[in-house]
């Protein structure tokens, strides 16, 4: 599988997130490590008239306690509530929004670190990543469906040396594999350097996932001045004010042909955040 590979030119990128919160913190729940909770966000009830309504829960509160640094991946999956049909049917002649379950992640303090939902997407299952340090954690639940939810924490006991930034790019060996927790908001910059044409494979595998989609990605620069412009797979610049990027999915690889120089490789996982690794073959 390839890194697909993304052209844009001058944008701006507008992210609406929508979170759905409750009043109060209610009755907690406490995860166990890949064990499924079920739940449902609240209930349709047929009145004393025959008019079917839907009464909606609090959000439910799921403690998640993590022993050591290393990444979660929680699994969401949803169904339809009994009588969401007839319910629905009462406003046929109207366009009825679909069902939904969104999942907050809080840290101990219970503020908010990630939202992800299927209100946009629809989709019935989701999954979402999120590194982690030890702690407690709490997911948030909320919506108008049935829901499975689990998480899966793994152990991540050494990461690898990254640059913060270009300046400061740490060197990327041939054949050495990186390890590495991505936070949020956060870039990992890495340098090759080819002293000749070269033909260079970079191998990925990436845990980084949310509920809308967002991905581990990649950038890759040449340093001109004092500025560091993007260039292509060819190792061509691009224009100024556009970039180049590389979506990195699961296990997945990046094939360059570059000329002699020096390249310096960002890893962005956007809002998202989880672990990934990466070789030079």
């Amino acid at each position: 599988m390839k890194g697909k590979k993304r052209f844009i030119g001058f944008i701006v990128l507008v992210m609406c997130f929508i979170s759905f919160g409750a009043t109060a913190f209610a009755g907690e729940t406490e995860l166990k490590n890949k064990k499924w909770a079920s739940g449902q966000g609240g209930v349709y009830e047929t009145e004393e008239d025959g008019t079917i309504v839907y009464n909606s829960y609090d959000t439910a509160y799921y403690k998640i306690k993590i022993p050591k640094k290393g990444y979660i991946i929680v699994d969401v999956k949803t169904s339809p509530l009994p009588g969401e049909d007839d319910y629905n049917a009462q406003f046929d002649e109207y366009e009825v929004d679909s069902g939904y379950t969104s999942v907050d992640l809080l840290n101990s303090s219970k503020k908010e670190l990630s939202v992800n939902s299927n209100i946009l997407t629809e989709k019935k299952n989701y999954s979402f990543s999120w590194a982690v340090k030890k702690g407690t954690y709490y997911l948030a639940v909320s919506g108008n469906q049935k829901y499975n939810i689990r998480y899966a924490f793994t152990a991540v006991t050494k990461v690898s040396k990254s640059g913060s930034s270009a300046k400061n790019a740490v060197s990327l060996k041939k054949g050495k594999l990186v390890k590495d927790l991505l936070f949020p908001l956060k870039y990992h910059y890495f340098k090759i350097n080819l002293p000749e044409k070269s033909k260079v494979t970079l191998v990925f595998d990436s845990k980084l996932k949310d509920s809308s989609e967002m991905e581990l990605t990649m950038r890759l620069a040449v340093k001109k001045g004092k500025t560091y412009r993007n260039v292509d797979e060819k190792g061509k610049l691009v224009a100024k004010n556009d970039a180049v990027w590389w979506e990195i999915k699961g296990k997945d690889k990046v094939t360059l042909n570059l000329p002699k120089g020096t390249y310096y490789i960002r890893m962005d996982g956007g809002l998202t955040s989880g672990y990934y690794t990466m070789k030079w073959k």
